[in-house]
């Protein structure tokens, strides 16, 4: 499935939000500081994507515990990542993360990346005042990512959710 992959893809464009109002990053900004990162290598790819934490404000309680053992889960799946797909290292999937359909918009305002370590984050704006803001942190390597991500999505009809994930993606192989 497109969205268990996209996942890891979508760590690499977000991290640990912070007090202060930051500016949008551009696009030129972005795309200088995925250069910064290792290619990835082409093959088959195993993630894990582990939702760890899930809070929905003004649920009564019964029903946030029965949220919370529905979404923390762990995802498994496995991806091809082609060779031509490898050449263009992470710049196509990281611009798809700010096109995540045609009712919302989403920038960076942090997208700093130092060796392997990535830290970064975007907000994105929808629909009728909806909102989400996504933080993420962690390594970004040619052969495997391991990242931790922070969401906070506002606006929806049940109130503001938060959700803590992880997601580690590594290379088992040659594509089949």
């Amino acid at each position: 499935m497109r969205v268990r992959f996209c996942l890891p893809l979508l760590a690499l464009g977000l991290a640990a939000c912070g007090s202060e109002a930051e500016e949008p990053k551009t696009q030129e900004e972005v795309a200088a500081a995925i250069e910064e990162l290792e290619k990835p290598e082409p093959g088959l790819y195993r993630t894990v994507t582990e939702v760890v934490d899930v809070s929905i404000t003004g649920l009564p309680e019964a029903q946030q515990a029965m949220a919370e053992q529905q979404a923390q889960r762990t995802d498994t799946s496995e991806r091809c990542l082609t060779q031509e797909e490898a050449e263009n290292g992470f710049q196509d999937m990281v611009r798809g993360l700010g096109q995540a359909d045609q009712s919302s918009q989403c920038e960076f305002s942090k997208f700093d990346v130092s060796g392997s370590d990535l830290d970064a984050n975007m907000k994105c704006s929808g629909p009728m005042g909806s909102g989400a803001e996504v933080a993420m942190s962690g390594t970004v390597q040619s052969d495997q990512t391991d990242l931790e991500m922070d969401m906070k999505i506002s606006g929806g009809p049940i109130g503001e959710m938060n959700m803590k994930m992880n997601i580690k993606s590594e290379r088992i192989g040659d594509c089949p």
